[in-house]
């Protein structure tokens, strides 16, 4: 009942147009004062202690290097890259989009910024050769949502230190279900071009392959060097991110020559100010989620749900629901670090790998991305695009039934998501 009454009181903050941090912590504060009678010092305890962790310094650095990628002609280069390789077949462009995100991804690990990073670029590309301008934008805010996915993920981070896993074995649990996913939004994508009929640009050239090839190694080596460095124990997933960032500074201002230090202050102000945002988020939610545990939430509700069926499956779809749920009102960030601490518990009370429910979790949460009301790649989309987002949620929905057919897959079918991380045994 308190657990419940806890839950109100978020929502209830919510409702009012608190910050998401805010309403976090506010509403433990609430119940800490008026329901448990405890001194408000819990609090800032449990604050400190939540984002007291070496390992969520990946957090700030990994938001910074995709600033800098973005802002350094890394990501412009992935683009005339993925073009030279797919641009040739129907629906070529859109294509382009889910490639170049997908390159992007595994640099920045964030999906807002792969979808202004690549949308900055695409979107306009897809204007002027016909494209549907809603359709357009619908298209490169589901490419964004890779970014939580594909290795190094920011949202896999904070499931690992939430869920006590390893990083290195999160990242890569991510791969799967994010190549997976970007391959069925790819055979759709095809499909609908077809449909509408968006053909090619010009035609395949090994030569214009290997020209573009040339011109984005520096930018190709980027996930190399981090995630190779991390796979063979060379550094720690936060010390890769802090190569990240030095790699992404001596690109973009040495190699390519496309940012001076007055971007780069810009980008390290804009980083900050994003960091300040997540690590509130994080410290209100570790506080939430102290207030959980004390009233013994999981074990409450792994009860009733055992009460009801035994079965894997059973656990699987209600924790789909939940997410899917709670992914069109909630970011992926605090959902992650809410219900990871509610779910962990029970799903290894189900015989349901923590590996496993980490992948399809943030495949839930980065779904919640492109899903109205809240979704943010929708908003920046629509921003990039210069388009109402009234029109573009239009266009979304079948994108947002592809994603959810991948993400049935990914929660039925375990080894989408552990076959990597098995591979590193």
């Amino acid at each position: 009942m308190n657990a419940l009454l806890l839950f109100l009181m978020f929502f209830a903050l919510l409702f009012v147009g608190a910050p998401i941090a805010l309403a976090l912590g506010g509403s433990s504060l609430l119940y800490l004062l008026f329901i448990a009678h405890m001194s408000p010092v819990v609090v800032f305890q449990q604050m400190l202690s939540g984002v007291n962790s070496f390992t969520l310094l990946a957090v700030p650095l990994f938001m910074m290097a995709g600033s800098l990628m973005e802002h350094g002609g890394i990501s412009k280069r992935l683009v005339s890259f993925a073009m030279s390789l797919v641009g040739h077949f129907t629906g070529g462009l859109a294509m382009v989009v889910i490639v170049a995100s997908v390159f992007f991804a595994a640099m920045s690990g964030s999906a807002v910024a792969t979808t202004a990073a690549i949308g900055a670029i695409m979107i306009p590309a897809m204007y002027e050769r016909g494209y549907d301008k809603d359709y357009a934008c619908a298209l490169q805010a589901t490419g964004g949502i890779f970014g939580p996915l594909i290795p190094p993920s920011i949202a896999m981070v904070l499931y690992a230190v939430t869920a006590n896993q390893s990083v290195s074995t999160m990242l890569i649990a991510g791969a799967g279900p994010g190549l997976f996913m970007a391959s069925l939004v790819i055979i759709y994508v095809i499909y609908s071009c077809h449909k509408r009929g968006f053909r090619g640009q010009d035609s395949f050239s090994a030569a214009n392959v290997w020209t573009n090839f040339k011109d984005a190694i520096w930018a190709l080596l980027s996930p190399l060097i981090i995630l190779g460095g991390i796979y063979s124990g060379i550094f720690t997933p936060t010390e890769s991110a802090a190569i990240a960032c030095t790699y992404s500074i001596l690109v973009g201002v040495f190699v390519y020559k496309e940012m001076d230090f007055r971007q780069l202050f810009s980008c390290l102000s804009s980083s900050i100010r994003s960091t300040g945002g997540i690590m509130m988020i994080v410290a209100g939610a570790s506080t939430f989620s102290w207030v959980l545990t004390r009233e013994r939430m999981a074990s409450s509700l792994a009860n009733a749900m055992l009460s009801v069926s035994d079965s894997r499956y059973w656990f699987i779809f209600c924790t789909l629901v939940v997410l899917l749920i709670a992914g069109c009102f909630i970011d992926a960030a605090p959902a992650v670090m809410i219900l990871t601490p509610i779910f962990a518990p029970i799903a290894q009370q189900y015989g349901v790998s923590l590996i496993h429910l980490g992948g399809y979790m943030i495949c839930a949460t980065s779904i919640g991305n492109i899903t109205p009301p809240m979704g943010l790649n929708l908003f920046m989309a629509s921003q990039v695009g210069k388009r109402p987002v009234h029109r573009v949620i239009k266009e979304i929905w079948p994108f947002i039934g592809i994603t959810v057919l991948s993400l049935l897959l990914v929660a039925l079918v375990p080894q989408i998501t552990t076959f990597l991380p098995g591979l590193m045994k």
